[in-house]
C-alpha cells in the first residue's frame, strides 16, 4: 500500500468518516461582531484548515499495552489532513471515543491536539468554549468528547449555538424501533460500525503497518472492553464477523439502559443520536473578540 493510500485509509478508519461540511476559503470568513456564538459556529462550519499530526504517540502507548509495533516513529507515522474546522473536530471526537471515559486507543491523541490548535489559531479563545460530543444515546457507556477553551465562570451569562454534523452511520430504520430488543441491537451495531467501520478496517488490516497494527490493536481493545473475543475473525480480516460479535456483546447493555430510562421504544428511539456529532459553542463576557 503506498503512502498516500495508507494515509487516506487511516483517516477514513480511525476518524470514523465524518461527513464533510461545505467549506469556504479563509478570505470569505464572517466576523464575530453580532450573534457571537452563532458567528463562531459559522466560522467553524466554513473555515478550513490543514492539520499535521503524528501516530507515534499512539503507537508508543499501544506498545506499553501489548501491541507489536517494531517501530514507533518515522515518515510512515506522519499525517496531514484538510477540512472544515467543524468537520475536523467531529472526526477527532469520534476517533477518540471510548468506553466509560477510557479511549479505545490513543492513536488520535496528537490529532486532537492539532485540531484544538487549529481552532484557537482561527478564533480568539478568551470567553469561548466549544464542546463536541458523540453519544449513541444520552449517558451511553461509549462516547467521544473534545473540548476547546476553558469552562465559563459560574456567574457568567452565556450565549450558545449548536452545530450537528452527521457521521456516515445510517439513521435507525423504522422497522428496528418497534421494540426495545430490536432497537438496542440496531443501536449497538451502528455504534460499533461508527468506531470501527467494517469495510475500511478490512482494507486496513490487509495493508501495511503502522495502520494494520493500529487496527488490530483497536479491535483487541474493543474486545477487551466488551469481554468478547474477535481474534479469529480479525486474523482473517473478517471485520463483518468481528463487528457482529462486538455488537452482540454491547446490545444487552444498551437494552438495559434504554429500558431503564425510557417509557417506550419510540421515546428511546427519539433520543438516539448515534449518527451525529453535536458541537455546542458557548460565549460570554464583554470583550471584543473579533475573528482573526
Amino acid at each position: 500500500m503506498n503512502a498516500t493510500l495508507d494515509a487516506a485509509v487511516f483517516l477514513l478508519l480511525l476518524g470514523a468518516a465524518v461527513v464533510g461540511l461545505t467549506t469556504a476559503d479563509a478570505g470569505s470568513q464572517p466576523t464575530l461582531d453580532d450573534g457571537r456564538s452563532d458567528a463562531v459556529a459559522n466560522v467553524l462550519a466554513t473555515s478550513t484548515a490543514t492539520v499535521n499530526y503524528s501516530l507515534s504517540p499512539g503507537a508508543r502507548r499501544a506498545n506499553e499495552s501489548g501491541a507489536d509495533f517494531r517501530r514507533t516513529s518515522g515518515p510512515e507515522f506522519e499525517r496531514t489532513t484538510h477540512g472544515s474546522l467543524a468537520g475536523l473536530l467531529a472526526r477527532v471526537t469520534v476517533g477518540t471515543a471510548g468506553f466509560d471515559g477510557t479511549p479505545v486507543t490513543h492513536a488520535r491523541d496528537d490529532f486532537r491536539s492539532s485540531v484544538r490548535e487549529a481552532i484557537t489559531a482561527r478564533l480568539v479563545p478568551t470567553g469561548l468554549r466549544i464542546d463536541a460530543a458523540w453519544r449513541p444515546y444520552p449517558d451511553a457507556p461509549v462516547e467521544g468528547h473534545v473540548a476547546v477553551g476553558a469552562s465559563p465562570p459560574q456567574s457568567a451569562a452565556t450565549d450558545a449555538a449548536t452545530l450537528t454534523i452527521p457521521t456516515r452511520t445510517q439513521s435507525l430504520p423504522a422497522n428496528e424501533t418497534d421494540d426495545f430488543e430490536s432497537l438496542s441491537n440496531a443501536v449497538a451495531a451502528q455504534t460499533i460500525e461508527t468506531v470501527a467501520p467494517a469495510s475500511r478496517t478490512r482494507l486496513a488490516l490487509r495493508g501495511d503497518p503502522p495502520v494494520s497494527t493500529l487496527v488490530r490493536y483497536r479491535y483487541a481493545r474493543l474486545a477487551a472492553a466488551l469481554n468478547v473475543s474477535v481474534e479469529d475473525p480479525i486474523a482473517d480480516a473478517d471485520t463483518d464477523v468481528a463487528n457482529q460479535r462486538l455488537a452482540d456483546a454491547l446490545a444487552p447493555r444498551v437494552e438495559s439502559d434504554l429500558r431503564a430510562r425510557y417509557d417506550s421504544p419510540a421515546d428511546a428511539a427519539a433520543a438516539v443520536s448515534v449518527s451525529e456529532v453535536r458541537i455546542v459553542v458557548r460565549t460570554w463576557g464583554d470583550e471584543s473578540e473579533d475573528d482573526r
